[in-house]
């Protein structure tokens, strides 16, 4: 067992990774310590799956509910279940981290897990997972570029705090990179300027590097390197070459001067695919291929400022939208840009309809929801439509993000907001498509958003720091064969969301500052034509429910109930609505176009205006029994009087002393937590 201890001169925080043998059949055993938080990961190889164009690397993350010293689960399991959006949020930002990474022509079977053993809430644990599975890795002997370090920044009230968990902070930022180069990005903001968001990485980038050093003086103590056998892919190589100048193919033809959407790039898979002449090297000739179109992709677009489509660098492709598309849903949006074709539809629902949340993070409620569904047939592919995928997921959450910092708070406006975004056509920039429609939804469904949002995706064609090019809205052969996906959400006046992916080492600062540059000019284009479309929020559609909200002393919530429940059942059979009714005074009133709505909100302040504790008030007598007689003091609003409060001396026939239809003043002397309200004739007559 070896600690290794990372001491933050700056920020004076420690991170300690003890090498362990506690997983001891596996290649790696790590524990990573940050306060009281640790978490354990393991690193594993599988065997080479040559023929995949992508890497076979899986990344776990799993919540362990003692982790926060709790039995969650059902009451008839009581154990974890499946993965938690937390967790799959997690195991995607590791996975998008350490991906860009390896060698390009790895392709060994990685399974990395990382299992939260225990928690403390003062630092994420997704950020302390990632820098957890770099160090793995690192150990591992697998030739990557390099190791990662890995920060996060949280922005309030003009300061910024490192590795630390800040509520309701105004931007919350984890990014990872080498000595050299940022690879991954995920933030949330409330509409952050630019240069803001730069200040952050210039500041977490000093931290980062010095952790890579760090780890980088580790490196000696460990396993040796695990050799790739290039030969393969070497031989494959010129199978192909073999194979393109037997067929007389132009893969730069087959790459460029394409009408948005067509593949006839991919018809060189399908004839490699096809032919048998290849045999065992076949895994290797397609590899080969999709690292030779990377190649012709990169050089054309740098040589020529053109794209495969025939745009410029900075031309977006054509828009289309249109709002109210359906005629019961409570709102609407089709966004179109070029063949990437977003469907999204805002359904308002009362506040108990809010999403409920646990994991070992955060146990409470959601109000504003946004799903994402990618169908096969968005793509043209016959397949079983599956439960959603970790990239659905994913991509529902960045556009959520995106968005929830513009939804006006609950007081203001108490709907639950369930939005979905159908990808009905897809050709890239799936995820800042569905932010366009989902903003244009809500504006349709009369939800009052701040201001529009917009997102765009910004690619990358790559060669050196020195030579490469930007690419607005990226499409299709440019996400496939281009060096970054760069998604960068905002308003006119700042950012609400982004998220960087590359497939190089990473970016520095003056590429991200240039690509935010690219991609406000593109947002302001966006937000244009969306205004366009519209600028203000309608009004709630007739098939929403109504919500009127009341606000009422706490002390009074038993008097709105009465006993049994009586009283809220009266106004509410009475009314035809629905009431809500908050810890803190506050009833949510839900109804129709056929509720009464005026009843039942005077009916409820004619209850809880009219009585306070010590309060002299007049009540009518209804009904006489032998140990008291009941007052009306309001309508619907009756309490008994007791006998024993009529007078000081023993009553013997109560008729005597009170008449039906007698006003009697009287005193409130108690009111009861279930409303009951006790009240004395006695006490005023003294």
């Amino acid at each position: 067992m070896k600690s290794f201890v990372y001491q933050s001169e700056k920020y004076g925080y420690q991170l300690e990774f003890e090498v362990n043998n506690w997983a001891e059949r596996s290649f790696i055993s790590l524990l990573t310590k940050f306060k009281d938080s640790r978490i354990f990961t393991t690193l594993n190889f599988g065997s080479e799956i040559p023929d995949l164009d992508f890497l076979p690397l899986t990344v776990d993350y799993e919540e362990k509910f003692y982790a926060i010293g709790k039995i969650y689960g059902s009451r008839f399991i009581r154990r974890e279940g499946a993965p938690s959006l937390n967790s799959i949020l997690n195991a995607r930002l590791v996975d998008r981290a350490i991906r860009p990474i390896f060698p390009p022509i790895f392709r060994k079977e990685i399974h990395i897990v990382n299992l939260v053993f225990s928690y403390d809430s003062s630092i994420d644990p997704g950020l302390l997972s990632l820098l957890s599975s770099s160090f793995a890795l690192y150990l591992s002997g697998i030739p990557i570029i390099s190791p990662l370090g890995a920060v996060q920044i949280c922005f309030k009230d003009g300061e910024f705090f490192i590795n630390q968990n800040i509520d309701d902070a105004e931007m919350k930022l984890i990014f990872s990179g080498t000595e050299e180069k940022i690879n991954m990005i995920e933030f949330e903001g409330k509409e952050i300027e630019e240069g803001l968001f730069l200040k952050a990485l210039e500041i977490g980038f000093k931290e980062i590097k010095d952790l890579v050093k760090f780890i980088k003086n580790i490196k000696p103590l460990f396993v040796e390197e695990v050799k790739i056998d290039s030969s393969l892919f070497e031989e494959g190589d010129k199978k192909l070459e073999e194979f393109l100048n037997k067929n007389a193919i132009d893969l730069e033809k087959k790459l460029f001067n394409l009408v948005e959407g067509d593949k006839t790039w991919q018809e060189v898979f399908d004839l490699i695919k096809g032919n048998e002449e290849f045999g065992d090297l076949k895994p290797y000739v397609i590899n080969s291929l999709n690292r030779r179109y990377k190649k012709i992709f990169q050089k054309k677009v740098l040589e020529t400022k053109k794209r495969p489509d025939g745009r410029g660098l900075k031309d977006i492709r054509p828009l289309f939208a249109q709002i109210d598309v359906f005629p019961r849903t409570h709102g609407s949006a089709l966004f179109m840009r070029g063949l990437t074709h977003i469907l999204s539809t805002v359904t308002l629902a009362e506040p108990g309809e809010e999403l409920w949340l646990r994991d070992i993070e955060f146990e409470g409620t959601k109000r504003f929801i946004h799903h994402y569904n990618f169908p096969p047939f968005s793509t043209g592919e016959i397949k079983t439509n599956k439960k959603p995928s970790r990239r659905e997921i994913g991509h529902g959450e960045l556009v959520e993000r995106a968005l929830k910092n513009l939804i006006p708070p609950q007081e203001n406006f108490p709907y639950t907001i369930r939005v979905v975004s159908e990808v009905l056509s897809s050709n890239g920039s799936t995820s800042m498509g569905s932010v366009c429609a989902s903003s244009l939804a809500l504006m349709s469904a009369g939800v009052p958003l701040k201001t529009h949002a917009a997102g765009i995706s910004i690619g990358m064609a790559y060669d050196s720091n020195d030579n490469y090019e930007l690419l607005t809205d990226i499409q299709g052969p440019e996400d496939f064969f281009g060096s970054m996906d760069f998604k960068i959400v905002g308003t006119e006046k700042g950012l609400t969301a982004i998220q960087l992916d590359v497939k190089i080492e990473g970016l520095n600062l003056k590429q991200i500052e240039e690509s935010l540059e690219r991609a406000k000019e593109a947002r302001i284009y966006l937000l244009n034509f969306m205004k366009g479309i519209i600028e203000k929020p309608k009004e709630i559609s007739v098939y929403a429910p109504k919500i009127e909200v009341l606000k009422i002393d706490p002390l009074k919530i038993g008097l709105i109930i009465g006993t049994g429940g009586r009283t809220i059942n009266e106004i509410i059979a009475a009314t035809n609505v629905k009431i809500d009714i908050q810890p803190d005074g506050t009833l949510y009133i839900i109804g129709n176009q056929n509720s009464n709505f005026e009843l039942a909100k005077n009916w409820i302040k004619s209850i809880a205006d009219a009585f306070n504790l010590g309060e002299i008030v007049k009540g009518k007598v209804i009904k006489i029994f032998p140990f008291g007689a009941i007052l009306e003091l309001a309508p619907n609003r009756t309490v008994l009087l007791h006998v024993s409060e009529i007078a000081e001396k023993k009553i013997e026939n109560i008729e005597k002393e009170v008449k039906i239809g007698e006003e009697l003043v009287v005193k409130i002397k108690n009111i009861s937590e279930d409303g009951k309200i006790y009240v004395s004739l006695k006490d005023v007559r003294k």
